[in-house]
């Protein structure tokens, strides 16, 4: 008989040199475990699946380093010019174009006043009071708007 230490399931304990994981145990315990084909086939089928394994993780492995890709990076980085600070003159001319376009902006959304209720007709008045030339000599030309 096996004088190797083992727990209640049959398995060497964690710190044994005999195994190192707990895949299966490496034989089952005297008396307690038979199967269909015999007394001896409970090793035969932990050393399988062990087998099995060890199988599987090989293809595994090999079918990684099959899909690894290798990569040479060049001995000397591409030469490139060294890039030119932008001058002050570039940004300035960017605000200035931005700021016209907002400018043009807002005078197109622009809108007149409404009039107050009666407002046309008291213009109408002042006009026939004062005379058509007079008001039209006065009249001058509103600023256009300049942002």
């Amino acid at each position: 008989m096996d004088d190797s230490p083992q727990d209640e399931q049959g398995w060497p304990p964690p710190n044994s040199t005999t195994r190192p994981w707990r895949s299966a145990p490496p034989s089952p315990p005297p008396g307690t475990r038979h199967t269909a084909l015999g007394p001896g086939s409970a090793s035969l089928l932990s050393l399988q699946t062990e087998l099995l394994l060890d199988l599987v993780a090989k293809a595994q492995s090999h079918r990684l380093e099959e899909q690894r890709a290798t990569f040479h990076a060049p001995q000397s980085p591409p030469s490139l010019p060294p890039a030119l600070p932008r001058p002050l003159e570039d940004k300035e001319q960017l605000y200035s174009t931005i700021l016209s376009h907002q400018c043009q902006r807002m005078e197109a959304q622009r809108s007149e006043p409404p009039l107050p209720p009666g407002g046309q007709e008291l213009l109408e008045l002042l006009l026939r009071i004062q005379g058509g030339g007079r008001m039209e000599e006065q009249r001058s030309q509103p600023p256009t708007h300049i942002c």
